[in-house]
């Protein structure tokens, strides 16, 4: 099973995200994201044997133990890769209770040996791969909103031409 952990969003930065990204679709080409496919990732583990889900969700679980709900406030557009073939995300205005969550889940999961990403975390929602911005115009101004993120979830990910599909195994409720 190919698996993440991520940050689930409220739906106030769903829907701003959305309206972004629609603003986007004028002026940028490249493959979009859709709106029921934003998160913010954690960690990366790949593929993983099924067998391991049920240890990974408790690792989740215990390394998430008494952490509080946060308030996340979007913020910049920028982008990954080259300008020709870029992944272009939104960022927030405050990364680090996002970076303390992935600290935490890739500490647990690292004492026990699970592999995943070790990649520097950069906080950020993906709003279009493939993004040819030497092309594009003037990028508009990103909405700004604020929503209290308070859900951290163990997917599956399945890979299609139509896009990734997401499905929740296991989900660590922020106090």
């Amino acid at each position: 099973m190919r698996l993440f952990i991520a940050c689930e969003l409220p739906e106030e930065l769903t829907e701003a995200l959305a309206t972004t990204s629609a603003e986007l679709r004028e002026c940028v080409r490249g493959r979009y994201c859709a709106p029921d496919t934003f998160h913010v990732t954690l960690a990366f583990l790949g593929e993983v044997p099924a067998t391991r889900v049920e240890e990974i969700a408790q690792l989740m679980e215990g390394a998430l133990a008494g952490t509080h709900a946060f308030t996340a406030t979007l913020a910049e557009l920028g982008h990954f890769g080259k300008s020709a073939d870029a992944t272009l995300w939104q960022g927030f205005a405050d990364p680090s209770p996002f970076r303390r969550l992935s600290t935490a889940v890739r500490g647990a999961l690292a004492s026990a040996d699970v592999p995943f990403e070790s990649q520097t975390f950069r906080p950020h929602v993906t709003l279009m791969r493939r993004a040819n911005l030497a092309r594009a115009g003037q990028l508009p101004v990103p909405c700004v909103e604020r929503g209290l993120v308070s859900r951290v979830t163990l997917f599956s990910s399945v890979l299609s031409p139509d896009g990734p599909t997401y499905t929740p195994l296991a989900t660590v409720e922020l106090a």
